[in-house]
């Protein structure tokens, strides 16, 4: 495997600061506003830099949470390439009013503590909450909202008008840009009147002095291909994690493709897969394939650090901001009963199965037998079932060893020990039957082959696994969203369905390809009032990069700019 220490830290070293010998990582978040209504979605963008500042393409995986004083409310996971992720977070109908904690880190910044995560204070508003009351006194009005600290370099900003109508174009006119190829977060969003008077908590970057930062104790690895999922093999008839263990375990995701992944085996007990592609919500398969009759079960380790309480001040809106709520609640029931299946587009995500059969027998082209023996006796003529001493196996004919009942099988990419469960199995359940040929190594323990069981809907019908396989729901990183804006045309600008987007454009990948200076254009929506423009990211030698900007949507009429 090629996991190792060395490897670890030659790929994440390179280029990168080195602190006291050891590597430091370090994150930062940048949202698309810092106040919501319960229900909308709001869109984040990370950057992983070194302790300087400087974009490192080390970790592969951030975790972002919703904290209300130590429990999470939301947890994401989110895509890193090139020090750089965008993703978002679906705010629950159901949370209540106050303000949250938004928590970034790493897997490898565990090693730290808690005090270098990233953390950021948003206010949520649910207008349908019963206890919202007015401000009690004026003590909690002292805050204000903060984001990137010490920015070195203030980009120029301008417009194209003073300001806009309601469904109007507009042009967003960036000077001053460095001359190196970086990636800019941009963000258009309304700016709400609760802002200049809510109680508000600026950002907490925890970051320790250069000069105080503790030995990485290697206990969390940098996640620098995919997730690294932790589990624990357990003795089941003791209910304690089984030491000493050195036989496989195996994770895999049950679908229409092999994603196998072998555990690395501790003698604590401990197991740890190196996993790549996992993304989006899916089934998850764990199984202990022992060399002796005693059974094994491997459960799965939360992949989420845990948070130390911190108490936030009570957030009351305050009563005269009751019609403006209102309002931008409507809107948004509105945006999702109007726009729903835009709000959702994501981008497909791509298969990354290195896994390709040699032969592939879809039953349906031949006669279906009605037992799973006459299947393999009748057309599958590279297989067959033999009789062991540990009972019928499947077997290969290999080039080595002549025929073989060292087979992996799977069902749904589930692994099956005991092969007597597919043996016995209902071929009239199985769509297609995958043979993959020579040997395949995992965790040090050699297969003479596979044999794929799938089933018509890839969802294992009927079949009872064996008590050393477990399947878990499981949340991969996000896969790619596409922020919706309409784009208006001399036709479609009176078109009566209503846009109440508050975010105009959250665009968190704008490269500027060493250009000076760059135009990026948007439209205006239905709603009338001020907004603001927030640029923000880091130049190659990790100087922060800000620019700010306000213009006024007016009500009157929509735009003639388009007639």
């Amino acid at each position: 495997m090629k996991h190792t220490i060395f490897l670890f830290f030659f790929i994440c070293c390179m280029g990168n600061t080195v602190v006291h010998g050891q590597l430091n990582e370090r994150i930062y978040m940048q949202t698309d506003k810092q106040f919501y209504l319960a229900g909308e979605l709001l869109w984040l963008k990370l950057y992983t830099t070194d302790t300087e500042g400087r974009l490192m393409d080390c970790s592969k995986i951030g975790y972002v949470e919703l904290i209300h004083d130590s429990i999470p409310e939301v947890q994401v996971k989110v895509d890193i390439q090139d020090g750089m992720g965008a993703g978002w977070m679906e705010l629950p109908v159901l949370l209540p009013t106050g303000y949250y904690r938004m928590i970034a880190y790493t897997r490898f910044m565990r090693n730290e503590g808690e005090f270098v995560f990233f953390e950021k204070i948003i206010a949520v508003v649910n207008p349908f909450q019963q206890n919202s009351e007015p401000y009690a006194d004026e003590s909690n009005r002292s805050f204000t909202f903060s984001s990137i600290d010490n920015y070195s370099h203030t980009l120029e900003l301008s417009l194209d008008k003073p300001a806009y109508s309601l469904r109007d174009k507009g042009e967003l006119r960036i000077k001053g840009l460095p001359a190196e190829n970086i990636s800019l977060g941009i963000s258009i969003a309304g700016i709400d009147p609760a802002l200049e008077e809510i109680a508000t908590i600026g950002d907490r970057k925890k970051q320790s002095a250069t000069t105080d930062i503790p030995s990485v104790n290697g206990r969390f690895s940098p996640e620098y291909e995919g997730p690294i999922i932790d589990g624990v093999l357990i003795d089941p008839e003791t209910g304690n994690p089984a030491t000493g263990f050195q036989d496989v375990t195996l994770l895999s995701f049950p679908g229409n493709e092999i994603q196998l992944y072998a555990g690395q085996n501790h003698l604590n007990g401990n197991v740890t897969f190196y996993t790549q592609c996992v993304t989006g919500k899916q089934e998850l398969a764990t199984t202990a394939i022992a060399s002796t009759d005693k059974k094994y079960r491997v459960d799965i380790r939360p992949p989420y650090a845990l948070h130390s309480p911190v108490s936030l001040p009570p957030f009351r809106p305050d009563s005269t901001w009751r019609n403006y709520l209102r309002l931008r609640y409507l809107a948004v029931q509105a945006t999702h009963a109007y726009i729903a299946d835009s709000l959702s587009k994501i981008r497909e995500i791509d298969s990354c199965t290195d896994f390709f059969p040699q032969t592939r027998y879809i039953l349906d082209n031949w006669t279906r037998f009605p037992t799973m023996r006459e299947v393999f006796i009748e057309f599958i003529a590279s297989a067959g079932i033999r009789r062991t001493n540990e009972g019928n196996r499947f077997s290969m004919m290999t080039e080595s060893s002549g025929i073989s009942t060292n087979i992996l099988v799977l069902m749904d990419n589930i692994p099956v020990a005991d092969h007597e469960l597919m043996i016995n199995y209902n071929p009239l359940l199985i769509k297609t039957i995958d043979m993959h040929f020579g040997q395949y190594m995992f965790g040090g323990y050699r297969f003479d082959g596979m044999i794929a069981f799938y089933s018509y809907q890839n969802n294992y019908p009927g079949i009872t696994l064996g008590e050393n396989t477990q399947i878990f729901d499981y949340e991969g990183t996000q896969p790619f969203r596409y922020f919706y804006t309409p784009h208006y045309d001399a036709t479609s600008v009176s078109s009566p369905l209503p846009d109440f987007r508050h975010t105009l454009l959250w665009e968190p990948c704008v490269q500027t390809n060493g250009q000076n200076s760059i135009v990026i254009p948007f439209t205006t929506s239905d709603l009338a009032g001020d907004y603001c423009i927030t640029l923000e990211g880091f130049t190659a030698d990790g100087k922060p990069l800000r620019g700010v900007t306000h213009f006024r949507v007016n009500t009157a009429t929509l735009s003639q700019n388009f007639h």
